[in-house]
């Protein structure tokens, strides 16, 4: 599977990723492969020809790497639309542990989502990161009217699928953020 991420990266191939989260949970993610480690991928996503925000996730979860007839002429497609100029990371990101990818984003202080797919009970934290333990993270989580939790929310690391960054959901949405207004003590 890792040969034929790094072909792929090494050819600026489009690529269609399919992942297992679990044993009845397949997720299919679909760009360009733009950095990648013993353990981890980054795919930089495309939607309508257009290039996306990245995509962080574990290698071991990928089931099936396809670059076909369909994949390559939607890669031609790109190439004359001239999307492909813009396939790169603007962050580099430390892809050793889980830790150090949540270490670089900590330290860039970037809000992310941070995904744990599944089946019955799927959960999407975005904000940024507080706090890295062992063997967790810690999100100071915004609501969708854009207001910041008063604490961070924990999330274990083998619990998460994916995480999104360098996005224009996130990139947007982090501009009008706000925090609750205190309540007034009544007596």
């Amino acid at each position: 599977m890792r040969d034929k991420l790094i072909h792929n990266l090494e050819k600026v191939r489009f690529t269609r990723i399919t992942r297992k989260i679990s044993d009845d949970l397949e997720e299919i993610s679909r760009g360009y492969v733009v950095d990648l480690s013993d353990d981890f991928v980054v795919i930089q996503l495309t939607d309508d020809f257009k290039m996306l925000g990245f995509n962080i996730f574990p290698i071991k979860h990928i089931i099936k790497v396809r670059y076909n007839n369909y994949d390559r002429y939607y890669d031609k497609i790109m190439e004359l639309e001239k999307e492909k100029d813009s396939i790169g990371l603007k962050t580099k990101i430390d892809l050793a542990t889980w830790k150090s990818v949540f270490k670089t984003f900590q330290q860039k202080r970037m809000n992310i989502i941070v995904e744990c797919e599944s089946a019955d009970s799927a959960t999407f934290t975005i904000g940024s990161v507080k706090k890295i333990t062992k063997e967790s993270v810690y999100i100071l989580y915004f609501n969708a009217a854009g207001f910041v939790d008063e604490k961070p929310t924990r999330i274990d690391f083998n619990k998460i699928s994916k995480i999104m960054f360098d996005d224009r959901y996130i990139d947007i949405f982090s501009k009008y953020l706000r925090k609750k207004k205190a309540k007034a003590n009544i007596i």
